[in-house]
């Protein structure tokens, strides 16, 4: 999940701690680098696969680094901080909706980090829509705090940090990461304490066992899975419980997609001399990677008691691919051609009668007598061409009536249906003007009937625009006889 590290630079920054007994000073800037510096540390130790951009901001935001995983360069932006004016929520607000969504777009989760003083100018006017958080991104927003917490409740800042934090729907945190005045051993120290813990608590790598029969590995999840809107927590482990053709699998609608990567077991990784060897050794993660490569298939992988996902080697270039989780909807019917999950099974548990048994196939089929609403052919009107094309041939049809009175009311319930789902009423207006005019221009050789039908499906398809969608127009029924 990509995270922004936004650092205030306002000129409250700049006040200087009580000095030491050697006589140094240290002011809240160097202490947000300081922040910054072991933020990236800790992503570049932990979670190297994260995007991760870094900005300054006050009455105007400065983006120092662009969203990177060169870790290096982005504490070098670190120190072109400098000194400003007086910060502006509202302005960093409105960058950032702009700067992920032109990245990421509005779909993809994005961690905001803002290291601070707690002194940030929010209008008291400006509210947010209850059904809105404060991006346009879904995403948290953590607040650390270079002061105590008992100095931002007496300033009053501690209320104002807790308005902005209901104005994203309660999601992110407020860390004070010192706890008094203290000299500056102490107060570097301290903050380090406590910046160390709000990470390891807010940036958990999700780490799961993956079980497949009698084999097991440790695996972690990059980014991390979110439990779905039923709140249903995931399992100690994830289970293994098939595998399918990548071609019954197809593209099936998903919540998320992870990249799952082998780690060390706990109990190896604390033995320094056996750590040397993990790169080498065998893992279960490692054989399922290759096998699902080379068989072309996927793994059906169950998360929680009613959440399903597939495991598959995705390519990311002509000679290295990785091994991803996507997370289905919720339910056991979340991919509509495989049917119920739970009801699948080995081809080999059939009953044997000694008979031949075909054996059933993807997609599954529905229930006998049910219409599929894709049986029908569409109208399309995506050009004004196919619209014009549709009267012309209704026209042509009326032409030649009664012969072609079949084709005709064929083609002008069509487009009364079409119409109607359109929301196009004045269009069946014109289309029965058209019929009226077609009736006075039939020549003199035509025969009565023709007239005869023509008015009567000008009069019905002008009456039935409130009849419903079902509604068909139908031929007036004549009884004419001519004698030769």
């Amino acid at each position: 999940m990509p995270t922004v590290i936004a650092m205030d630079c306002s000129a409250s920054m700049h006040s200087w701690y009580a000095p030491n007994k050697e006589g140094k000073v240290l002011s809240k800037l160097k202490l947000a680098s300081e922040c910054g510096i072991q933020i990236l540390e800790f992503f570049a130790e932990k979670m190297k696969l994260e995007h991760l951009a870094v900005l300054s901001f006050s009455s105007d935001v400065e983006k120092l680094s662009d969203f990177s995983r060169d870790y290096a360069h982005l504490k070098l932006s670190i120190a072109k901080m400098k000194v400003r004016d007086k910060s502006l929520f509202s302005q960093l607000v409105s960058y950032l909706n702009q700067f992920v969504v032109e990245t990421w777009g509005y779909m993809e989760p994005c961690h905001v980090i803002i290291i601070t003083d707690g002194r940030l100018s929010w209008p008291e006017e400006i509210m947010v829509a209850p059904s809105r958080t404060l991006f346009e991104f879904p995403g948290n927003l953590h607040i650390l705090c270079l002061e105590s917490t008992s100095s931002l409740t007496s300033s009053g800042c501690m209320k104002s940090l807790k308005n902005i934090l209901e104005q994203n729907s309660g999601k992110g945190s407020i860390t004070s990461l010192l706890k008094s005045r203290l000299n500056e051993h102490e107060v570097i120290s301290t903050m380090k304490n406590e910046l160390e813990k709000f990470l390891n608590d807010r940036f958990k790598i999700f780490e799961i066992n993956l079980k497949c029969g009698s084999l097991s590995s440790q695996v972690a999840l990059y980014p991390a899975p979110v439990a779905d809107k039923t709140g249903e927590e995931f399992d100690d482990s994830f289970q293994i419980i098939g595998f399918l053709d990548v071609a019954d699998v197809g593209n099936p609608p998903v919540l998320s997609r992870h990249l799952l990567s082998p780690v060390a077991d706990k109990e190896t990784s604390q033995n320094p001399d056996e750590t040397e060897d993990l790169a080498v050794s065998p893992a279960m993660a490692i054989v399922l990677h290759g096998s699902l490569r080379i068989e072309n298939k996927v793994a059906l992988v169950k998360v929680s008691p009613n959440n399903y996902g597939v495991i598959y080697s995705w390519p990311c270039s002509k000679t290295k691919s990785n091994l991803v989780l996507s997370l289905l909807p919720p339910g056991a019917e979340s991919v509509p051609w495989l049917g119920n999950i739970r009801q699948l099974g080995p081809s080999s548990l059939l009953p044997s009668t000694g008979k031949k048994i075909e054996i059933p196939t993807f997609p599954v089929q529905p229930r006998k007598g049910s219409k599929r609403s894709y049986a029908q052919p569409t109208v399309a009107w995506t050009r004004p061409t196919g619209l014009q094309t549709d009267i012309q041939k209704i026209l042509r049809s009326a032409k030649k009536l009664p012969e072609k009175s079949q084709v005709f009311y064929k083609d002008l319930n069509r487009l009364r249906r079409a119409a109607l789902a359109f929301g196009f009423h004045e269009l069946l207006e014109g289309i029965s003007s058209l019929l009226e005019r077609e009736c006075t221009l039939l020549p003199g050789t035509a025969q009565p009937e023709a007239m005869l039908q023509l008015s009567h499906a000008a009069r019905e398809l002008k009456a039935s625009i409130g009849a419903g969608y079902e509604h068909n127009l139908e031929p007036l029924k004549t009884d004419f006889k001519f004698n030769r």
